[in-house]
């Protein structure tokens, strides 16, 4: 599959690496955290790494639904600002 994806970002110089006789680059800490990433060339040969994060397939319909997203976001933030209550589970 090809994906194709333009580019209206300008991009920084961060540094230069050598190419290994084994033909890797190691990237330091450029991308510390990120496990995947998704490469792109273009026809002068520029390469632009992306990192990606996955997520299992049964997470997927929550990024589908808009509501139930917005729901746990709310929730989230709600959390980290102290709005909680205990729940007795014996109640319900």
């Amino acid at each position: 599959m090809q994906n194709n994806i333009k580019i209206s970002d300008d991009f920084q110089e961060i540094g230069t690496k050598t190419i290994d006789d084994r033909n890797r680059l190691t990237l330091g800490e450029i991308f510390k955290g990120y496990k995947r990433i998704r490469l792109y060339k273009n026809d002068r040969g520029e390469v632009l790494l992306r990192p990606i994060v996955e997520i299992p397939a049964s997470e997927l319909w929550l990024f589908q639904n808009s509501n139930a997203l917005e729901s746990v976001q709310k929730g989230l933030k709600d959390a980290s600002e102290g709005k909680i209550t205990k729940l007795n589970l014996d109640e319900l």
